[in-house]
């Protein structure tokens, strides 16, 4: 695995547990809440993260868009989704720790779009930065919840890390 590969795999991973961690510690009713209909709940959440796991892989292993089928739709029960995702989650671990250097600068149009090239590199970032961004909405839901303690929240800000460090 390439250094940078080992860094995004190391990160994907790591995002894709938090998520799963996140999303089992939700009641039912906390993951179909929302505070409003333009906000995404827990559900919509997984589900995209997901199902974009899925099309992003097909688009690694298959340049052709073609020939993908069409993504599965989610599971209507939460435990089912979770589970759906920890089994795509096993597939990117395998499919990341097989991949060679040659493998990730292999071209790819996404839906088969050729105004745009997009390496392999390119579909693993691309995934890096999706599941980043649904863990941290997703953990912005988790806190609101109370999932991760209920005192009021205080932000680890660097200066005061600074004075403890260096008085």
């Amino acid at each position: 695995m390439t250094p940078d590969l080992t860094h995004a795999h190391k990160h994907l991973m790591g995002h894709l547990t938090c998520i799963q961690r996140w999303a089992s510690r939700m009641s039912d009713e906390q993951f179909d809440f929302t505070y409003h209909p333009a906000a995404p709940t827990a559900r919509t959440l997984v589900t995209h993260a997901w199902q974009w796991l899925i099309c992003d892989r097909m688009h690694i292993e298959e340049p052709d868009a073609s020939k993908h089928p069409r993504v599965p739709e989610a599971p209507t029960d939460k435990g089912g989704l979770i589970a759906a995702l920890e089994a795509e989650t096993k597939h990117w671990d395998e499919m990341l720790k097989a991949m060679t250097p040659e493998k990730l600068d292999e071209v790819r149009h996404q839906f088969n779009e050729t105004n745009f090239d997009w390496s392999v590199r390119g579909c693993v970032y691309h995934m890096l930065q999706n599941v980043i961004y649904k863990n941290g909405q997703l953990s912005y839901l988790a806190f609101s919840f109370g999932l991760d303690g209920t005192e009021p929240y205080t932000a680890p800000f660097p200066n005061p890390i600074y004075a403890e460090v260096f008085g």
